[in-house]
């Protein structure tokens, strides 16, 4: 298991109540107990902070959700630490405990306040795009924030699928690049597939109308201008483009570790395809 330096996070623009929450989250991670121990422990960490007597909710989740995220990106993608986290928030999504914000009743299991924060995140600085041929330095953090935010995503909850739509239209979509930063993408777009791929799908197929950012996220590239952004069509492409990829792999310049990631991606597309009815009934 990979170590991770949690004492790396630089908490120099933390506010008081952030650094209580780094620390209390900190110590959980690290307590060796079992991992269905660990997840729950979090997540009672979490209600506890929101329940403290002086605690303002709206700002307290706030600052859980900034801290929480400053902590991902230190954790690469299969490590314990990441599957606790996103289990302890899976956790909270199964609870019906209501709390108290400015007055207004929210609800704990809609985790207020977090999507919008990954939207920041998603617009802001760490929206990593490039053109070269070297990754820039940011790649381990966006890589572990995708993989997160992909394994926490399903069916019953994805208000951000155009995150991956992004994603898969960066990799599949455009001219392929060479070397590691074509790595890179495909890494993140088989991420999404084999974690998110359920929802991904079913949005293939949606019927709502989305406001002017939501359907220019949902554009497609450069190299499918002519499919419909929400359509089986578009699905079809991303299957056979990745096919595309795993057979020049060597011109382009993907390792064998990607081909195989692309290969998981693919079997978990067809697995998708045999259970459409099902997956389509539930939209």
């Amino acid at each position: 298991m990979d170590v991770v330096d949690l004492d790396s996070v630089d908490l120099t623009d933390f506010t008081d109540s952030e650094r209580a929450i780094f620390n209390v989250l900190r110590a959980t991670l690290q307590y060796p107990a079992t991992p269905s121990a660990k997840n729950e422990k979090l997540a009672n960490d979490m209600i506890f902070l929101c329940k403290k007597q002086d605690a303002d909710v709206g700002g307290m989740l706030w600052g859980i959700w900034t801290t929480l995220i400053d902590i991902v990106y230190l954790i690469p993608p299969d490590h314990p630490w990441q599957n606790s986290l996103v289990q302890s928030l899976l956790i909270l999504r199964r609870l019906e405990d209501h709390a108290t914000d400015d007055g207004k009743s929210i609800r704990v299991k809609d985790l207020p306040g977090f999507d919008v924060y990954m939207s920041e995140i998603w617009q802001g600085d760490q929206n990593i795009t490039y053109d070269g041929e070297e990754p820039p330095a940011g790649f381990t953090k966006w890589q572990n924030w995708n993989s997160f935010l992909a394994r926490l995503t399903s069916s019953e909850f994805a208000p951000w699928l155009q995150f991956p739509i992004l994603q898969l239209r960066e990799a599949l979509e455009e001219p392929a690049l060479k070397g590691s930063v074509m790595e890179f993408r495909v890494w993140v777009a088989t991420e999404w597939i084999i974690h998110s791929g359920d929802p991904i799908f079913q949005i293939m197929f949606s019927t709502e109308e989305f406001k002017k950012d939501a359907a220019e996220s949902l554009a497609v590239g450069r190299l499918c201008e002519n499919i419909s952004p929400l359509s089986i069509e578009r699905w079809e492409y991303w299957q056979r483009r990745f096919v595309e990829l795993s057979l020049n792999a060597d011109s382009i310049g993907l390792s064998i570790g990607i081909t195989t990631r692309i290969s998981d991606a693919l079997k978990r597309m067809d697995d998708i395809l045999e259970r459409r009815d099902s997956l389509l009934k539930d939209t």
